[in-house]
């Protein structure tokens, strides 16, 4: 898919869009239903039609690959019609919040959160089993801090940490009916922590 022009004018002045799609690996791949995710939550606002103007070509395949440049775009372009333009990063943060919300509503989200027990730490372990499944790049780690407190941490991550990440490390902890406490720290565009207290 070539990068439609209106979509990265619409979110460039507010986010490091470009820098950043200059820098990820060409051969970086997420599964498409990471797509869908995006296409859910946009729909529940009323803005998919809006969406789907700017990225027409955006429909893929729920297991298949997609350049993590295509996914980027896409990302940053519900973020901005999530909330706006130049609320970006809150956008993005909120989709990917409820996104992990909704999914413990879904018929396995229920049954998976039984079986977890709605442990953070092995919610946390399992979120970076999805995460080993649904991309062919960036690594994690889990590390356990304290009773109460892990740290999740990224290395070759190119999607937001501060934002897109932020946000599901929020809704899947609140999913497991825990208030957390989260500090993101960033040691370059693509590598950080989540540090999460409970």
């Amino acid at each position: 898919m070539q990068l439609p022009r209106q979509a990265l004018d619409l979110v460039a002045p507010h986010c490091d869009i470009v820098e950043r799609l200059e820098a990820v690996s060409p051969s970086a791949r997420i599964r498409g239903i990471h797509l869908r995710i995006l296409e859910n939550e946009l729909k529940h606002r009323g803005r998919l039609a809006d969406y789907r103007a700017l990225l027409p070509e955006s429909r893929r395949s729920t297991l298949g690959w997609c350049p993590i440049r295509e996914y980027l775009l896409c990302l940053a372009c519900a973020g901005a019609l999530a909330a706006s333009p130049e609320r970006v990063h809150e956008g993005m943060y909120d989709i990917m919040r409820k996104h992990a919300i909704e999914f413990t509503h879904s018929l396995i989200g229920r049954a998976l959160l039984r079986l977890l027990a709605r442990d953070p730490i092995r919610v946390s372990e399992q979120a970076l089993a999805v995460q080993r499944q649904t991309k062919n790049y960036s690594q994690w780690e889990l590390v356990r801090r304290g009773r109460n407190e892990i740290e999740m941490i990224y290395k070759k991550e190119y999607i937001w940490i501060e934002s897109a990440i932020a946000g599901g490390a929020q809704g899947a902890l609140e999913a497991c009916d825990v208030v957390p406490i989260i500090e993101t720290h960033l040691y370059d565009r693509f590598s950080g922590s989540t540090l999460i207290r409970w």
